[in-house]
C-alpha cells in the first residue's frame, strides 16, 4: 500500500490512500497541525511489539484517547492502513514539530518495514561492533529520544489551505465545499479572502470547512483568514 501523508488529495500523486486535513473523495481527514499525533499513532500501531523497551514505555505513557480525539483520527482510520510505502508531503516538512515526526517515521522504517519517501531521515541503528558486523549478524543498539507530543492547536473560524500548485487551483478562485459556503455565511459567487477577490468554485467531492487558494508559503499552509461577501 502507498500512503500519502501531508500531500493535498487533489494533487496528481499516485497513492492508495491520502491522509490530509482536506477531505476529498475517499481520503482520511484529520485536524490541521495534527500530523505529529497522527504519525505517532500510526507508529505505535505498527511497531509496538517490535520496538526497544524504552520506546515501548514511551508508547505506554502516550495518551492515545486524547490524540485520537483532538486529531479527529481514530482506530477505524488506522485499520484502513497496511504496511508498504509512505509518501511524505510538504505539509509535514513545514510542521513545527518536524524533528519529532522524523523519529516516529524512523520507527516505522526500522521496526515495521515501511519505505519512507519525500524526507531525509536520520539513522538510529548503530552496530555494536562494525568489524564483526561484516562477518556475522551482531546485536544493534537503537538510540532515540522521543519528545512529548504537545497540545494540539485549534483552527477555529475561517480557514484556507494555501496550495502552490496552479494545476489544482487558479489564482482568482477558491475551491470549496457546500459546507464551507454555509459555515462562512457566503451569499455571493465572489468573495474577499483577506481583501483579495476570489471566485467560488465548489467541488462536489470536496468535504469539510477548509477552502483552497493559490498561495506560496514557507510556513504550515493552513491559515486563518477573513471572509467577506462581495457586494454588487
Amino acid at each position: 500500500m502507498i500512503i500519502s501523508i501531508g500531500n493535498l488529495p487533489l494533487k496528481d500523486i499516485k497513492a492508495d490512500v491520502f491522509l490530509h486535513p482536506v477531505k476529498y473523495k475517499e481520503s482520511i481527514a484529520y485536524e490541521p497541525m495534527a500530523e505529529e499525533a497522527v504519525i505517532a499513532l500510526i507508529a505505535k500501531h505498527f511497531t509496538y511489539d517490535n520496538v526497544p523497551e524504552k520506546v515501548k514505555e514511551y508508547f505506554d505513557e502516550m495518551d492515545d484517547g486524547y490524540l485520537f480525539g483532538e486529531s479527529n483520527f481514530d482506530e477505524f482510520d488506522l485499520e484502513k492502513l497496511q504496511k508498504g510505502k509512505i509518501l511524505i508531503g510538504k505539509d509535514v516538512l513545514l510542521h513545527p514539530k518536524l524533528e519529532n515526526i522524523k523519529k516516529f517515521l524512523c520507527l516505522l522504517r526500522d521496526f515495521a518495514g515501511f519505505e519512507i519517501e519525500g524526507i531525509d531521515l536520520p539513522v538510529f541503528f548503530e552496530p555494536s561492533d562494525p568489524i564483526l558486523e561484516e562477518i556475522v549478524e551482531v546485536e544493534k543498539e537503537y538510540e532515540i529520544e522521543l519528545d512529548e507530543i504537545e497540545e494540539l492547536d485549534t483552527f477555529d473560524g475561517s480557514v484556507v489551505y494555501c496550495c502552490s500548485d496552479r494545476f489544482v487551483v487558479k489564482e482568482d478562485e477558491i475551491l470549496c465545499s457546500q459546507q464551507f459556503v454555509i459555515a462562512n455565511k457566503i451569499k455571493s459567487l465572489e468573495i474577499l479572502v483577506d481583501g483579495e477577490n476570489k471566485k467560488l468554485h465548489k467541488l462536489k467531492d470536496l468535504k469539510g470547512t477548509f477552502g483552497i487558494i493559490l498561495k506560496d508559503t514557507d510556513d504550515y499552509p493552513f491559515k486563518r483568514v477573513k471572509i467577506q461577501n462581495k457586494e454588487g
